[in-house]
């Protein structure tokens, strides 16, 4: 259980109690990716925009939070008033982050998202080759995409900037996994500071649950071969490199850490992470290890409505936390029973055997049981 090491270390006091606030600007997109929920369910796809007044009702708690990132399931450079939301969470001293599929990177908005102090730009990559991006992202051009992104680094360096810091992110296919290591030596030559390569963790349909590489049981020996060139690249190139799991390892808290970050949709719903709360009318189907499940649009109000933090005091968002809580709680008692010195390492061991049957008496809320973030993807 390395991932528990590493998430036990991340563990510090805060001054800000919220991690991040992940809002969503806008819910449309100009491309129709085959690994996204949008293009799956577009006859059914809710789009729209999040009005400015309603984004300033919720930076009234900006001073609770760290990183405001602007992004959900639609493209965020689209929304109109994008860099009046930009200003308004550097003025409460946040971090501003965003993830873009890098077709609206244009110089001049390049140049106004480094002059606002943008401290994060993702930008979503699908191959290593014009054939597989735009296979994948269709509606994307490559060669315009890559330019984008040389321009903004170009403009970075030409302004003086630390910031953004650039992070290619390449969600991994069976389709494009092979050119992961060349993708590595794209993202160097761009001027991106960190690579990640991400999963495919919101399966909506068959065709989606194909394109996966990542495996409920034993992943493929072929495709950690070309992650670990990947690796290798990356240090060679010096270039930060990371990678989600290939393999499923139920985790206490998942990425999305609903204790410490909120998502809100573009029409003001308040819910614990993105994959709970897409604006699509019916039912959220979901693939998880090869079972069809049917779920309801999960969130706890909404922002129009009610002010954020009594939707936060809710009762039933706190019972939805509690089980996090639980198992937090376990997992730090367990450990701070532990007395290092000699013989320290094996009580680690020891209480790591013991993990899976805490964790199965304090299960996850039902609805995070069949989510892949749930299990470290």
């Amino acid at each position: 259980m390395e991932w528990l090491r590493k998430y036990l270390e991340k563990i510090r006091l805060k001054g800000r109690p919220f991690i991040a606030f992940q809002i969503e600007p806008t819910s449309r997109c100009q491309l129709k990716c085959t690994i996204c929920s949008r293009t799956v369910f577009s006859n059914e796809w809710v789009n729209g925009d999040m009005p400015l007044s309603v984004y300033k009702k919720i930076s009234k708690y900006f001073h609770l939070v760290d990183d405001i990132h602007l992004q959900g399931w639609g493209e965020p450079l689209l929304h109109p008033n994008l860099f009046d939301m930009i200003q308004i969470a550097k003025a409460a001293n946040c971090k501003t982050s965003l993830t873009t599929n890098g077709v609206l990177l244009t110089p001049n908005i390049s140049e106004k998202l480094v002059r606002q102090g943008m401290d994060i730009i993702a930008i979503s990559i699908s191959g290593a080759t014009k054939e597989t991006h735009e296979g994948i992202r269709h509606g994307s051009h490559f060669e315009q995409f890559l330019d984008n992104i040389k321009t903004l680094s170009n403009l970075k360096a030409k302004m003086g900037s630390k910031t953004p810091k650039l992070i290619l992110s390449f969600l991994m296919t069976k389709t494009n996994i092979k050119e992961l290591p060349e993708a590595v030596s794209l993202a160097k030559d761009s001027g991106i500071n960190e690579f990640v390569a991400t999963n495919l963790d919101y399966v909506a349909t068959q065709a989606q649950d194909d394109l996966k590489v990542f495996s409920c049981n034993k992943a493929d020996f072929d495709f950690k071969n070309y992650i670990e060139t990947a690796r290798k690249r990356a240090d060679k190139l010096k270039i930060s490199f990371r990678v989600y799991p290939l393999e499923l390892e139920e985790v206490v808290m998942c990425e999305m850490n609903p204790l410490q970050i909120v998502f809100i949709s573009f029409d003001g719903c308040v819910s614990p992470c993105v994959y709970l709360n897409m604006t699509k009318r019916g039912s959220l189907p979901r693939i998880f290890c090869g079972q069809q499940y049917e779920l309801q649009r999960s969130f706890f109000g909404n922002i129009a409505k009610k002010d954020l933090m009594e939707i936060w005091e809710s009762n039933a968002y706190k019972n939805f936390r509690k089980a996090y809580h639980n198992r937090l709680n376990l997992i730090r008692k367990a450990y701070s029973d532990i007395e290092f010195g000699m013989g320290a390492f094996n009580k680690i061991k020891d209480i790591e055997k013991s993990m899976e049957s805490t964790l199965s008496e304090n299960p996850l809320p039902e609805v995070c049981r069949t989510c892949y973030k749930a299990y470290n993807i």
